[in-house]
């Protein structure tokens, strides 16, 4: 045998020798959102032929599946910044998804005392994920970016707000047109609270890093500037849109200025996504890039959408919304999650990794694209224009086709041949 030869045999060895534990590992009780996921697909096939119909569905993915992983990931990143060391009892994901059961069985019948304790549980775990974040950041000492720990906090209040207003719409402890305006508002904490202030804090610094590229050069400190005034402008935009349920000049005015504190969060929004997006075009091609790039352009303009439907009140559009930030956005934040972890916690070398990894990176492009046009398909249907709900189906199946596929791609076997002796 040469002395190339050997180094050749030792390094194929090197990448197929096992590695030490993922990285991700302590979050992978959050797989339990595949189940919510395949529950989600279900009910958008089943539409109103299953409990709570496809309005149904939409409590499935941001309990079930949104829920999951950001009470995961958020404590994960906020460790990595921090540099922090703190464990979470294996309790609470127990403790949470029991709560998530409860209100989801409750919510088609309206059983009130099912959701209000299922509500409760809930709201308690994101609350006890509230201080574990809030120790982590108080004891970092110098860590570049806790302002991304103190913005999953917001995030993570605005989830508490939107359960507590949640359980005033699911209850009918409000009437008339305050109903519609506290769920109007209960939205609005729920996706874009909950769901956007904690993708856009990731974006920031995990974006470029799922991306296999770097941050751009004081990016991360424009970002913890205008992110602490949007969540600020956020946070007025909800109380205001409850003051929309006001009769007369009353609601009208809550009503704009609410939209003008939208306009300063999606101010926000848009200068955060530029760098990424940025960032991101300049990356080598890789399974979850063609997905960031999709991402950072559907988040700031259905943001800016969301503006002009509550300045103008054409409520008939939220639907539209929705679907945008659902299926453009939060999903397609989700699958590049998905592929950039999925190597990590599936292989067990890092031989293995690149074999998922290059397994993930074949019709990457045509994956993205079947997804954005899933999201384009539901979001033109769900305008309730007649001559094209059924393009809304046809979305469905796409998302539902795409996301099958992808999870076979990571779910099949890994073998590895031995090298051969030279």
């Amino acid at each position: 045998m040469t002395q190339r030869s050997c180094r050749t045999a030792k390094h194929l060895l090197d990448r197929r020798a096992p590695l030490g534990a993922s990285p991700f590992g302590p979050n992978l009780p959050s797989i339990i959102s595949l189940i919510y996921v395949l529950a989600v697909f279900i009910w958008l096939a089943a539409g109103a032929q299953l409990p709570g119909g496809r309005w149904f569905a939409i409590h499935l993915f941001t309990l079930g599946v949104l829920s999951n992983l950001i009470l995961a990931f958020s404590h994960h990143f906020a460790l990595t910044v921090t540099r922090g060391n703190q464990t979470v009892s294996p309790l609470w994901p127990v403790i949470t998804n029991g709560g998530i059961l409860l209100v989801l069985i409750g919510l088609p019948q309206r059983q009130r005392p099912v959701m209000v304790a299922g509500a409760t549980l809930v709201t308690a775990s994101v609350f006890a994920a509230y201080l574990r974040l809030r120790s982590l950041r108080t004891r970092a000492l110098g860590a570049r970016f806790t302002w991304i720990v103190r913005l999953y906090e917001r995030a993570h209040v605005a989830f508490i707000h939107g359960a507590v207003l949640g359980a005033l719409v699911g209850t009918n402890a409000v009437t008339g047109a305050w109903w519609g305006s506290v769920r109007l508002a209960h939205l609005h904490a729920n996706v874009l609270g909950w769901g956007g202030l904690t993708l856009l804090a990731t974006l920031v610094f995990f974006g470029p890093t799922m991306t296999h590229t770097k941050i751009l050069p004081d990016a991360d400190r424009m970002s913890a500037r205008v992110l602490r005034h949007g969540a600020t402008a956020l946070t007025v935009a909800i109380g205001l849109l409850i003051l929309t349920g006001a009769d007369g000049g009353v609601g009208i005015a809550a009503r704009v200025a609410a939209a003008g504190s939208l306009a300063v969060f999606a101010t926000s929004v848009t200068r955060v996504c530029i760098p990424v997006h940025q960032a991101a075009r300049k990356a080598r091609h890789s399974a979850q890039r063609p997905l960031m790039l999709a991402l950072t352009v559907w988040l700031p303009v259905t943001v800016w959408a969301d503006v002009v439907v509550i300045a103008t009140g054409a409520w008939r559009f939220l639907d539209a919304l929705g679907a945008a930030a659902f299926l453009g956005v939060l999903s397609q934040a989700v699958l590049a999650t998905l592929m950039y972890v999925a190597p990590l916690l599936r292989g067990r070398s890092t031989h293995a990794r690149e074999l998922i990894r290059s397994r993930l990176l074949v019709h990457a492009r045509t994956r993205a694209v079947a997804v954005n046009l899933a999201a384009i398909a539901v979001t033109v249907g769900a305008t309730a224009i007649q001559d094209v709900i059924a393009v809304t189906t046809v979305g469905f199946v796409l998302l539902a086709l795409t996301v099958l596929v992808t999870l076979v791609t990571v779910l099949r076997p890994v073998n590895l041949r031995q090298p051969r002796a030279a």
